[in-house]
């Protein structure tokens, strides 16, 4: 307690930080590698493993209030990177799961889909394996237009997700679900 009372006589605000820092911040080595990848990411890996065969396609699961849809990259090898709409605590995510992380705060994107092309900027987040294309209202905005494409093509100035495909055809059945889980 005594060294707790020399933090605090510390003129300088900055000083007194790092008196209380060194005195009660514990040093963790495990917190320092910690995983980064939301849990979002991990159900989205576990379901993407269930995945029957050469089946390309869109997997929804149902867990509770939350609604998940996946599906892996065409054309790309394991691990490959997941298109993942999803309905989490009443929000709608539209994301791209990469396994590994991308080194950019902020990603051009060009969505391709049934006949139209949308730009958009997408950021990447939880230590950049979650390239977001937006929640809420922007995400289902972007999703209404794609619900009848059979496949979804992305162009991007960042070569992990340039090019990359995912299958899409029945989203607007498959998505459902979701709709109902998110309100929307």
């Amino acid at each position: 307690m005594a060294q707790a009372r020399e933090c605090a006589a510390e003129p300088s605000r900055l000083e007194r930080l790092g008196c209380y820092d060194a005195l009660f911040l514990t040093f963790d080595e495990a917190a320092v590698s910690e995983d980064l990848r939301p849990a979002l990411w991990h159900a989205i890996n576990a379901q993407e493993a269930e995945r029957e065969g050469d089946d390309m396609g869109l997997l929804v699961r149902e867990e509770g209030e939350d609604v998940r849809i996946s599906a892996p990259a065409l054309g790309s090898v394991p691990p490959r990177p997941q298109l993942v709409i999803a309905c989490e605590k009443t929000i709608t995510r539209f994301q791209i799961h990469l396994p590994q992380a991308l080194d950019a705060p902020r990603v051009q994107v060009r969505l391709r889909a049934g006949g139209r092309e949308l730009e958009q900027v997408w950021q990447a987040r939880d230590g950049g394996y979650v390239v977001s294309g937006g929640r809420g209202l922007p995400a289902i905005a972007t999703l209404q237009q794609l619900l009848d494409a059979d496949e979804l093509a992305l162009g991007s100035d960042q070569a992990t997700l340039d090019g990359l495909r995912f299958e899409t055809a029945g989203l607007r059945q498959a998505i459902q679900p979701l709709r109902d889980a998110c309100r929307w």
